[in-house]
C-alpha cells in the first residue's frame, strides 16, 4: 500500500479517494509518506473532468435504457437527483452514470487526495497530475454500453452495496492489505464486469506506467499517490512498471 521503487527517490501510496462518514481517521503511514515527500504527484485533477459529464454532442445516458429492464431504469431514474448539475440522467455521458451512481447511496467524507492537496497548497509543496482530463474521458469512453448497462442494473438491485464495499474496503486499506482491497473489489459492478475494470485501471496503469519511468531519474523525493486499486490485481500499476518495488509499512 506504501511502496518505494527500489534505488530512485519514488515512492507510490495506494489512497483511498473516499473515506466512509462513519470511519474518518488515517492511518499514520499516509501521514508519513506526505511528510516525506517533496513533490506530490495525484492520479487527475477532479475539478477538470466535471465538466466533461454532460460535455459533447450526444451519444447520452438515454442509450442505456434499451439495454437495462423497464425496472432497473425506473429504478435508476427515481435515484437520480431531479435538480443540479447532475440532471437530467438523460444529459449525462453514459459512464457519467456509472460513476456517478455509487456516489448517489454513500455515505462519505473526503478521502485522501483531497487532504494532502490542501496541505500542500497550505505549505507551497509542489504537486502535479499523471494524467489529464481528456485522457481520464478517452479511457472511461471505451467502456461498452452493454457492460454500464449491466452495471447500473445490478447496482440498483443491491442499493447498500456501494457502502458495503466502501465500508469493507477502507478496513483492509486501513490494515494495508491489498489483497484484501482486491478481493472486496471484486464483488463490486464497478470492477468485475469485462471492460470496466480494463477502462478504470488497466489502461491508465500502462499510460502512467510510462511516465512514471521519467521520474527514477529525478533527484527529489516524489510521492505518487493513486487509488489503491492501481496496486493490486492483474495489470496493476507494479506489474507495468516492471521494478522491484519495497515495501514502507
Amino acid at each position: 500500500m506504501y511502496l518505494q521503487l527500489t534505488g530512485t527517490p519514488v515512492r507510490l501510496l495506494g489512497s483511498m479517494h473516499l473515506f466512509p462518514a462513519t470511519s474518518r481517521r488515517t492511518p499514520p503511514w499516509v501521514t508519513d509518506a506526505y511528510d516525506w515527500a517533496d513533490t506530490l504527484i495525484f492520479e487527475s485533477d477532479p475539478a477538470t473532468i466535471l465538466p466533461f459529464l454532460k460535455a459533447g454532442a450526444p451519444p447520452r445516458a438515454g442509450q442505456l435504457q434499451p439495454l437495462m429492464s423497464a425496472d432497473a431504469w425506473t429504478q435508476l431514474h427515481m435515484l437520480w437527483p431531479a435538480e443540479g448539475p447532475l440532471a437530467p440522467l438523460e444529459d449525462l455521458r453514459p459512464w457519467a452514470a456509472l460513476i456517478v451512481a455509487p456516489m448517489l447511496l454513500q455515505q462519505v467524507v473526503e478521502g485522501v487526495e483531497p487532504r494532502m492537496l490542501r496541505s500542500a497548497i497550505a505549505q507551497a509543496k509542489p504537486y502535479r497530475y499523471l494524467e489529464t482530463a481528456q485522457e481520464v474521458v478517452a479511457a472511461l469512453e471505451s467502456i461498452p454500453l452493454d457492460a454500464l448497462a449491466a452495471a447500473l442494473a445490478m447496482l440498483v438491485a443491491d442499493r447498500g452495496e456501494p457502502q458495503r464495499t466502501l465500508e469493507q474496503m477502507h478496513t483492509a486499506w486501513l490494515a494495508g492489505d491489498l489483497q484484501a482491497v482486491q478481493r472486496i473489489a471484486a464483488g463490486s459492478p464497478m470492477f468485475n464486469l469485462p471492460g470496466i475494470r480494463q477502462a478504470i485501471l488497466d489502461v491508465r496503469n500502462r499510460a502512467w506506467a510510462t511516465r512514471l519511468e521519467d521520474l527514477a531519474a529525478t533527484s527529489g523525493r516524489t510521492l505518487v499517490v493513486v487509488g489503491a486499486l492501481h496496486l493490486c490485481g492483474p495489470g496493476n500499476l507494479i506489474e507495468c512498471l516492471a521494478r522491484p518495488v519495497e515495501p514502507m509499512l
